[in-house]
């Protein structure tokens, strides 16, 4: 009985240290990075978001990988910004790499690829090319929706996640679609008004980006989705007011993983959620000591 009981509060414990080492993410409906600049080695605006949603994902990442790979970085002002966001942040020293090839991103996700999702800290997806110039095709996201559940596990692991507005594409977000059913995007193009130039930091917005202020995120507007129905464990980060004009209650940026709060994206049917293995994970606990307990 004595080795039943270590045997389960070491299974406790495993489980208890997985459910702590969810990855950090960031789901933006802006596209920022079609509104932004940089100047004499500083960041503005939308990129200056960019440049401190990488930090904050760096700085939360726990899977031991630092290489930023981005999905879609094609050309022209998507890549320009990603690569300004980077390189003038506090994660400068990490490895970034754009995949553009429809087979080298499908084997980014496989893990065959020679740069893969094995190998990566942080994914990145830049605001599809319908905004952006050099944006997120819809090839290349119709590859990136067929491995959600890849997503959610390499998120679930410790990695990174930070992705730009995907509504404008008729497949956009279908990866978390897939992810968290009945999660709904609206904006441009999807049964909403979005398009709006203020933005405001909620809370938990603030407690994440604390040198962002609000002129800074409107400034890199107009903003192109929101998101309702069932957003999992995220938290809404930032608010617009597109269909709640004067109200500001429309979630237009979204994420979780952060050390001192926040929630990560739902598993797939079938997988228990990190919550699940740690109330299993005190039953487990609590199990061993009461049958000690008992022996005693």
């Amino acid at each position: 009985m004595r080795n039943t009981g270590r045997a389960l509060l070491a299974a406790a414990a495993f489980a208890l240290a997985g459910a702590a080492a969810a990855g950090p993410i960031i789901i933006a409906g802006t596209d920022a990075d079609d509104h932004g600049s940089a100047s004499a080695g500083v960041n503005f605006t939308g990129w200056k978001f960019m440049q401190q949603a990488f930090e904050q994902i760096g700085a939360n990442v726990t899977n031991g990988n630092s290489t930023i790979v981005c999905i879609g970085c094609n050309s022209s002002t998507a890549l320009n910004a990603f690569n300004s966001a980077v390189s003038l942040s506090s994660v400068s020293a990490s490895t970034r790499v754009s995949l553009t090839s429809t087979l080298d991103i499908a084997n980014f996700f496989n893990g065959t690829g020679v740069v893969n999702i094995n190998i990566t800290g942080t994914i990145y997806m830049p605001t599809v090319v319908n905004n952006i110039g050099g944006g997120m095709t819809d090839a290349q996201l119709a590859i990136v929706n067929l491995n959600g559940a890849v997503i959610n596990a390499f998120v679930t692991a410790g990695g990174g996640l930070f992705t730009q507005e995907q509504a404008n594409s008729a497949i956009g977000y279908g990866w978390l679609q897939s992810l968290l059913p009945g999660f709904v995007v609206r904006g441009d193009n999807v049964g909403g008004v979005a398009n709006s130039s203020q933005l405001f930091l909620t809370a938990a917005g603030q407690a994440q980006f604390p040198t962002l202020t609000n002129a800074d995120i409107s400034n890199a507007t107009p903003w192109h989705a929101y998101f309702t129905g069932n957003i999992g464990g995220l938290q809404v980060l930032v608010n617009g007011n597109g269909d709640n004009v004067g109200g500001f209650n429309d979630a237009v940026v979204l994420g979780g993983g952060f050390a001192g709060g926040g929630g990560t994206i739902t598993p797939t049917p079938g997988v228990p959620e990190p919550g699940t293995w740690a109330l299993g994970a005190l039953g487990l606990i609590g199990l061993a000591l009461s049958r000690r307990r008992a022996r005693k």
